[in-house]
């Protein structure tokens, strides 16, 4: 794939006056930031972002994931590093209810969830493992996952309402490499 490198420049005029999607503004954080390669790795490539843009960074991927295949989803592939950061942004963006979800789901799994990739794949066949047959997976999370369906509706619209009240928070003027074909 080819790439180029593209000048963002997110003001707090343009958020305040709603030019944006909740999406673009994360945008250069969704080029930039690994979730495949480690904590150590994820954690470098957040640090020229604000608190803000890295909490919203982890409620799109946490709810993109869940609406694509559910909790177990989430959790199994490599987005699920950014679980605490989904968390600390629901309670940011006010999606309390996604925020009590989370935290049941955190609760099931015993009260943390991995960082490493392999640690939450292990952790998660470990607690879906059905006791009565070894070949069978228990679905732990079909409850919270349709309870989260019901009320995460809202998302885009409690992150711009949160984005326009603290638009400082999202300000961004930067360099990116994105895909050649990204406008």
């Amino acid at each position: 794939m080819e790439y180029k490198i593209k000048k963002f420049d997110i003001t707090e005029r343009d958020i305040i006056d709603d030019k944006y999607y909740s999406d673009d503004l994360i945008a250069p954080l969704w080029w930039s930031v690994s979730i495949y390669d480690g904590k150590e790795k994820y954690e470098a490539d957040l640090a020229r972002f604000t608190p803000a843009q890295r909490k919203v960074f982890a409620v799109i991927w946490f709810d993109s994931e869940v609406n694509n295949g559910g909790i177990d989803q989430f959790l199994f592939n490599s987005t699920g590093i950014v679980w605490e950061d989904a968390l600390a942004g629901f309670k940011l963006i006010g999606a309390d209810k996604c925020a009590e979800i989370l935290e049941r789901v955190i609760e099931k799994c015993g009260g943390s969830i991995p960082f490493d990739r392999e640690e939450r794949q292990d952790m998660l066949e470990k607690i879906t493992a059905d006791p009565d047959d070894e070949d069978e997976c228990l679905d732990i999370f079909e409850e919270d996952d349709r309870e989260y369906y019901d009320v995460n509706d809202d998302i885009d619209e409690l992150i711009m309402n949160y984005a326009k009240a603290h638009a400082s928070e999202f300000v961004f003027s930067g360099e990116v490499e994105v895909p050649a074909n990204f406008e």
